[in-house]
């Protein structure tokens, strides 16, 4: 059994920092990847759709 471990670490001031411990294989690191891209994008969009409500 392996072990592994991922913190994502991000502000609305700074950039976002991804630390991985233990190995992954390249599969695993795309995944973690396209996830942080999502959520990232998610944020991103919520915030333009509440911008966009509360101008008209």
């Amino acid at each position: 059994m392996q072990n592994d471990s991922v913190g994502i670490i991000g502000g609305a001031d700074g950039p976002t920092a991804i630390f991985v411990t233990s190995s992954f294989s390249p599969f695993s690191v795309l995944l973690v990847a396209a996830a942080a891209v999502l959520v990232v994008g998610a944020v991103v969009l919520a915030v333009y759709q509440h911008g966009k409500n509360k101008k008209g």
